[in-house]
């Protein structure tokens, strides 16, 4: 196992923090150089998509590659999201990891699909599609207000307050800490009107960590 080491100062580095991220050096996990920033699940899920990167990763030595690693599994950990378990196995939901929105993409021209897909997963976005719309009721739908039933389950989404509130077990216990969806909330939102859709998901995937998901 490799020794995990504090990063040096690389010729890269920054010399501070960057514009509006926090002023804490223990909120990145390169604090050295102020970078790969984990203070958010947004920011972790983010600092380890880059960090995966090998040219990302060359700029350091093993150790420090794993002190990063190390720091950003554990923020990754604490908001909910899996990482790599015992003998390198990967859990089903250390897919969350990757299910965010692809770098350099326009969440402005993300599908509805996409749009899910980030919050979902590939298989819980095919086990959405799978419920039957017979299975789902919109009993509400204004503009800031969804609510209704999948199966036997409640749903509701308020905009102006920014909650998603969902009870089935998928959610309560794995995804809504990690703040994504289960398949419940997936097949309620394809049911709803399709622009709807896409303007909530588009709305709250630019400031997820503003929502509350319980």
């Amino acid at each position: 196992m490799v020794r995990a080491v504090k990063p040096t100062r690389k010729r890269d580095g920054r010399a501070g923090p960057p514009e509006g991220y926090p002023k804490d050096p223990e909120k990145y996990a390169d604090p050295a150089n102020w970078k790969y920033p984990v203070h958010t699940p947004f920011h972790a899920r983010a600092a380890r998509r880059y960090f995966n990167k090998e040219g990302n990763r060359a700029k350091y030595s093993p150790e420090e590659q794993a002190f990063i690693d190390k720091r950003i599994n554990e923020a990754l950990e604490k908001f909910g999201v899996a990482v790599q378990v015992k003998g390198g196995e990967i859990t089903e939901e250390a897919g969350t990891i990757q299910a965010d929105v692809p770098i350099n993409k326009d969440i402005d021209a993300m599908s509805l699909d996409e749009l899910l897909g980030v919050l979902l997963g590939t298989n819980r976005l095919a086990s959405a599609e799978g419920i039957s719309p017979s299975l789902v009721s919109v009993d509400k739908a204004t503009a800031t207000l969804l609510s209704g039933t999948v199966k036997a389950y409640s749903v509701r989404i308020d905009t102006q307050e920014k909650r998603i509130e969902h009870d089935c077990v998928d959610f309560r216990t794995n995804r809504a800490k990690a703040r994504l969806f289960c398949k419940h909330l997936g097949a309620f939102l394809l049911q709803i009107d399709h622009a709807q859709a896409v303007r909530l998901l588009r709305e709250l995937l630019r400031e997820r960590d503003h929502w509350t998901f319980e």
